[in-house]
């Protein structure tokens, strides 16, 4: 029986195919396909491609162009409703804790009131129902809105005992990294295997809460509100509604 030879076609070829594999080089997947992400930075949504952000700046653009439904109004006017805004705002900033959390306040206003005092930071408009809204969030939400309004004071209230409640604008992000205090108490004592069982579930529940907190920000928008009465007359009027969160802290400032 004659040797293996190398140099016949068949061999060849498999050699050829063999080496041809071994030296492909591997492509790597793309990493910025999956993980670009186009957010606005004020109401957070989030786009899959650029144009998509750029579009939603162009509606940003053209929600803040005065519709014909509304009309320009003297700086002194604008100056008073700036004004009734901060008195209605701070009216509802009250000295007991009961009074804390979520609010909605809502005030009746013209369509041009709300326009020349919120032009330039509207984010949205809907035209099928001609309502507006403006968000603002962030570390210089509250000095935004001092400069919109013209007034340093508009979100807080100052009380006896050095006592201060105020809009509550930010809030800076807990770090996940930190110990619970709750399972730092069950290691002290004697294990439980039932109630290490109900801890890690309610570990796991208040993880889930802390995960996806409900984020701080101030909504301010404009809507009409139209009602009839059983002869089918129709009245409307427009009104601002107002959606913050009310805090209460000592002022440490004025404390000595």
């Amino acid at each position: 029986m004659s040797p293996l030879n190398l140099t016949t076609p068949r061999i060849k070829n498999i050699l050829i195919c063999n080496k041809t594999i071994a030296d492909i080089p591997m492509s790597k997947p793309s990493i910025n396909t999956f993980c670009n992400k186009f957010e606005c930075e004020i109401c957070g949504k989030i786009y899959k491609r650029h144009s998509g952000l750029a579009n939603h700046k162009i509606t940003i653009k053209d929600a803040n162009v005065m519709k014909s439904t509304a009309y320009d109004l003297p700086e002194k006017a604008i100056e008073k409703t700036c004004r009734i805004l901060v008195y209605h705002i701070k009216e509802r900033l009250k000295q007991s804790s009961k009074h804390a959390g979520s609010v909605r306040i809502m005030i009746s206003c013209t369509e041009s009131q709300f326009f020349g005092v919120f032009k330039g930071y509207i984010h949205n408009y809907y035209p099928k129902t001609g309502n507006y809204k403006c968000i603002f969030k962030g570390i210089n939400s509250y000095s935004t809105l001092s400069k919109v309004l013209g007034d340093d004071n508009w979100g807080v209230k100052y009380f006896l005992q050095h006592q201060k409640t105020f809009v509550l604008s930010y809030q800076q992000p807990s770090n996940p990294n930190d110990p619970d205090p709750l399972l730092e108490l069950n290691l002290c004592q004697e294990p439980d295997p039932l109630q290490e069982q109900n801890q890690v579930k309610i570990y796991k529940a208040k993880k889930c809460r802390i995960c996806k907190p409900k984020p701080i920000q101030i909504i301010i928008g404009w809507k009409r509100k139209e009602k009839s009465d059983v002869r089918n007359i129709v009245y409307s009027s427009g009104f601002i509604f107002i959606n913050f969160t009310i805090s209460r802290m000592r002022d440490i400032e004025n404390l000595y």
